[in-house]
């Protein structure tokens, strides 16, 4: 869309186009939208469009300023929590036009708490995030621009799920307090800073205070006794046959497996029996579920993201003058093998791959796997390697 103001042509989040050649000025209006910000964080994260749905729209919020939407996020081991942190950072720092919120720092709740029960005071996040800012600006850390860029700033906080304030029905006074810290930080107050900037040729300090309004609040945890809590209350009255379902398999058949989909049936009170006070929690604007990632999510994983497992096995092959390729039944076996493994995710490949390529590294031509292929020395991976390699007990 193109907007017309005082007989100028405007585009949308960009310079306005000035017939007469006077410097240019800035629109309000965002340069990306939610679909933009969702097809970019889909680069890194695989197999949980839902819930990039949910952060590209708490993002665009953060964006322009309507209402900071801290997310709460909910997934098992694996499935992508931290995955959707990074690509954050990533999608902030190639971004061009939004300097002010490419602030974000990661800290572990566990350390929340071990500093609340300490008596630490709970700036100690706001430091760390003004730290950040310093070191994204450099020598152009004057005091205005470090306040805008603290101010809003994204702080990401994995593992929240362990302060919870009870375990096995007691109360857990070192959750109680880190949760209470947290929401210090979340409740727009005004919150003591000690604030790095340069000035004259060199860095200095101040002890300041920012507002924490516009301050994006990411939190993450697996829960895990969350799905046990929540499947026993649905459970108890209607039973577990509707639970199994057929589903597709790596190589597109299908198969016949026990799905709960804790989305669907849990609530904020299961949340609250957990150990996340009712105070705490409505901080959080959404709470976003991670759902277990499917074979076919795992296949590409497995090849495709940055990072993945196979590309490095391919790498480390190469060195010792070796190409190593793999057959696709091994590899529909070796992501099925690892789906099956719900409660782990994307470790499950390596776990179940891992088993494998270790048998190979030491002494790959002793392993009888290795013949010559137009002159070059393969190694291929096939099913029956993938059979021999699985542990006792596995289907």
């Amino acid at each position: 869309m193109v907007y017309l103001r005082q007989g100028l042509v405007v585009f949308p989040g960009e310079h306005v186009i000035d017939p007469t050649g006077n410097e240019p000025a800035m629109t309000t209006e965002p340069r990306i939208n939610p679909r933009q910000i969702f097809a970019d964080l889909s680069r890194d994260v695989i197999g949980q469009d839902a819930a990039l749905q949910g952060m590209s729209v708490a993002i665009y919020k953060h964006l322009i300023e309507h209402s900071v939407g801290n997310v709460l996020m909910i997934g098992n081991s694996g499935t992508g929590k931290t995955t959707i942190m990074r690509a954050l950072e990533r999608f902030f720092s190639q971004t061009s036009g939004y300097e002010k919120y490419s602030t974000i720092i990661r800290i572990n709740a566990n350390l929340v708490a071990d500093l609340a029960s300490r008596g630490k005071q709970t700036n100690v996040v706001m430091d760390r995030l003004a730290r950040q800012a310093a070191s994204i600006l450099g020598e152009k850390a004057d005091p205005a621009t470090m306040r805008d860029y603290v101010s809003h700033g994204i702080v990401c906080v994995d593992e929240v799920d362990k302060i919870r304030a009870q375990v096995g029905g007691e109360p857990n006074v070192k959750g109680i307090v880190a949760q209470d810290s947290l929401l210090t930080l979340m409740e727009n107050e005004n919150v003591q800073v000690e604030m790095p900037y340069f000035e004259d040729g060199k860095w200095h300090s101040m002890t300041t205070h920012i507002n924490t309004e516009h301050v994006f609040f990411v939190a993450g945890g697996a829960f895990e006794e969350l799905y046990d809590q929540v499947y026993h209350r649905v459970t108890k009255k209607s039973g577990s046959d509707k639970f199994w379902k057929l589903v597709p398999r790596a190589d597109g058949s299908l198969d016949r497996r026990f799905i709960f989909d804790l989305a669907r049936h849990m609530s904020q009170e299961d949340i609250f029996e957990y150990g996340m006070t009712p105070q705490f929690l409505s901080r959080f604007d959404s709470t976003i579920m991670l759902h277990d990632l499917s074979a076919p999510s795992l296949a590409r994983i497995f090849r495709d993201v940055e990072g993945a497992i196979w590309p490095a096995a391919v790498d480390y092959f190469r060195h010792a003058g070796i190409t190593l390729t793999i057959s696709e039944d091994a590899a529909f076996l070796i992501t099925d093998l690892a789906a099956q493994k719900n409660r782990l995710g994307a470790r499950a490949l390596r776990e179940v791959f891992g088993t494998i390529v270790k048998r190979l590294e030491f002494d790959p031509h002793a392993t009888g796997l290795v013949r010559e292929v137009n002159g070059q020395q393969v190694l291929e991976i096939t099913k029956e390697v993938v059979e021999d390699t699985r542990q006792p007990g596995q289907s």
